[in-house]
């Protein structure tokens, strides 16, 4: 029987063993009221009142199957258009074959439908707290969100970011990163230069040290088994055959677009392209979810002369971009789309500046000595050496800098004082299994710490701010 006075929470996530873990023992040592589980498998049992499988899209969601008494009204619709268009973007994670899915209507009923069981989760089994194992990325889990914050409801989530052993805790995706902005300029206005942990002085010599190339780039410490389910995964998935001509289409397309290195002395930004659709994008790149706008700003923002030098990402899938995307990119005069086989540490090095929307490459670009162009809601926006794009001209005015060789140099105390506010603002540990391949805690370790993170969270998720 739920305890009345203990608060009602919602969790979403958790489909991991290390997360669902956790989440047993958190809850096992917590007061909480009525317990409810979105995810792939229900992993507390009769611990949960109330389960919804995650599988399959949350197809099964439609008006028909709603089982709840609360609607939304016409004025709540209204006051999530915002993330409605977010939403219709990110049902392209769901529809993978190449001809479901794609219209304005099939969409936009499966927004309405979702949102009014969200509305009614949340009302009619009067959950106050939700906690997402991640950044709400999918559709679903965006929607609960958005819906969540429009009812006043604690919301939060978690987020590993790539620093060795760090995860954060944000109630919004949009400022999720601006405590630690805000630390670092008190820091900088002090002069102080505070110890880092061991975890972040341990990520300061690594990037500051030999050419470090992340572990997600490479599967030789990938176990077996693992390996084996990923190959699986993609030659037995139902709709991979249908994505063929995907793939050779838009295959053709990117070598069309392809052109050699700009010649020797040529002036570039390195602008190494995210893959999709992943979180780094959608929802962390706000409207440069679209990399095409982000490439078209920058290169009518270059000094006369100057070219961009664009790399697709080595793990992109012809069959997730659009033909139309190359063809864009090759029209553009002034952007040059290089083979895949070109050293990403040799384009920094021979670059006059990095541009990324939220990707590791501008965070290495930083530790290089290079000025970083970061279009999105990446951890180190504001850091030492960078641009924040919000303005084409300011743009236009801060790379006229680096042209008359004026933009400010690298300075490792500020650096260390940057990582000094993300040690502050951040917690240690694992909360997202695919980087216990770079960690240093054991695994246990990491399961103790997220557990006592999560206790809390369910006691006061008001103190996370």
């Amino acid at each position: 029987m739920p305890d009345s006075r203990a608060p009602n929470v919602l969790f979403f996530g958790f489909r991991r063993p290390l997360n669902q873990e956790a989440l047993r023992q958190a809850i096992a040592g917590s007061k909480v009221g009525r317990i409810g589980l979105i995810s792939r498998s229900n992993c507390l049992g009769d611990r949960a009142d109330y389960f919804l499988s995650a599988k399959h899209g949350f197809r099964a969601c439609t008006f028909d199957s709603n089982p709840f008494k609360a609607f939304p009204s016409a004025a709540f619709l209204r006051g999530q258009q915002s993330s409605e268009v977010v939403v219709l973007r990110m049902f392209d994670r769901i529809y993978r074959k190449f001809s479901a899915g794609q219209s304005y209507e099939i969409r936009k009923r499966m927004y309405l439908e979702q949102v009014t069981w969200v509305y009614g989760i949340i009302n009619d089994l009067e959950f106050d707290t939700v906690i997402l194992s991640d950044i709400p990325h999918t559709p679903f889990a965006y929607i609960l969100y958005s819906v969540a914050r429009a009812l006043d409801k604690q919301v939060l989530f978690l987020l590993q970011i790539p620093i060795k052993d760090t995860f954060i805790i944000s109630r919004s995706i949009d400022d999720m990163f601006a405590p630690v902005r805000t630390e670092y300029r008190g820091l900088k206005a002090s002069a102080e230069l505070p110890p880092l942990s061991p975890r972040l002085q341990k990520e300061f010599d690594r990037r500051s040290g030999k050419k470090h190339r992340p572990f997600y780039m490479s599967r030789r410490d990938m176990p077996w088994s693992r390996r084996v389910a990923d190959w699986a995964k993609w030659t037995f998935r139902i709709d991979t055959n249908l994505r063929v001509h995907r793939s050779l289409r838009n295959g053709y397309a990117y070598w069309r677009a392809c052109r050699p290195m700009p010649a020797a002395g040529t002036p570039y930004i390195y602008f190494p392209l995210h893959l999709q659709p992943e979180a780094t994008t959608l929802p962390m790149g706000d409207i440069f979810v679209d990399q095409y706008l982000a490439v078209e700003m920058l290169a009518r923002a270059l000094p006369q002369g100057w070219v961009v030098v664009l790399k697709e990402h080595p793990a992109q899938r012809m069959a997730k971009r659009d033909y139309r995307f190359y063809s864009r990119l090759g029209r553009i005069p002034n952007v040059h789309l290089v083979s895949r086989a070109e050293d990403t540490f040799m384009l920094t090095e021979g670059s006059r500046a990095v541009a990324s929307i939220t990707g590791t490459p501008g965070w290495e670009a930083i530790f290089a000595g290079r000025p970083v162009i970061v279009f999105g809601n990446a951890y180190y926006r504001g850091a030492p050496g960078t641009i924040s794009v919000n303005d084409p001209d300011d743009l236009a005015a801060r790379l006229d800098e680096i042209r008359r060789g004026e933009f400010p140099a690298r300075d490792t105390e500020d650096i260390l004082r940057f990582m000094a506010a993300i040690d502050r603002c951040s917690y240690e540990g694992i909360v997202d299994k695919v980087f216990l391949r770079d960690s240093d805690l054991p695994e246990q370790q990491s399961i103790d710490n997220y557990t006592a993170i999560l206790k809390r969270l369910i006691a006061s998720p008001e103190t996370f701010d």
